[in-house]
């Protein structure tokens, strides 16, 4: 990611930084779906961009049905402005994956666009939610070694343990 990027993105968030749908969430996401593109070989760039764009557009902490489609609009300013060095398949399935991120019934068959949706989806957790494997959508995602290592992820950091 651009250096200049996370500042651009932060400047523009609504929300406080340790919200919920926060930095800490986006570097959670980003190392889970890190982790996961080792074993499913998706892109690494989009998964790290991924991480700290798709709730990035949130207005609110509940119920915001059209953020997804916001961090998508985001996404393409972003590499029409030059922020973002990506190729044009990369900008399709960055705004693939964060337009749709958080509607459970939107389908893909696009290994990178799986791995953003699962790293999301495997940091439920902070609301008290745990994983479903049915919900997610690589093999890799699904092993219960990787729900309960992203659980402890979130326990370590509500105690504090970074």
């Amino acid at each position: 990611m651009k250096a200049d990027l996370l500042p651009a993105i932060m400047k523009q968030f609504q929300l406080r930084q340790d919200s919920i749908h926060g930095i800490e969430h986006w570097r959670r996401v980003g190392g889970l779906g890190l982790m996961l593109a080792e074993k499913t070989g998706a892109d690494r760039n989009v998964i790290s961009l991924f991480a700290y764009l798709h709730d990035s557009k949130r207005e609110n902490e509940f119920v915001d049905l059209e953020h997804g489609a916001r961090a998508a609009e985001f996404v393409t300013e972003l590499y029409k402005t030059g922020k973002m060095s990506i190729s044009e398949k990369q900008l399709e399935q960055l705004t693939y994956a964060c337009r749709y991120h958080s509607d459970l019934n939107a389908k893909s068959d696009d290994i990178t666009v799986m791995t953003c949706w699962d790293a999301d989806r495997l940091d439920l957790w902070r609301v008290g939610e745990t994983p479903d494997p049915a919900r997610l959508n690589t093999d890799a995602a699904k092993v219960p070694a990787m729900i309960e290592y992203s659980g402890q992820m979130t326990k370590d950091f509500l105690k504090g343990d970074r």
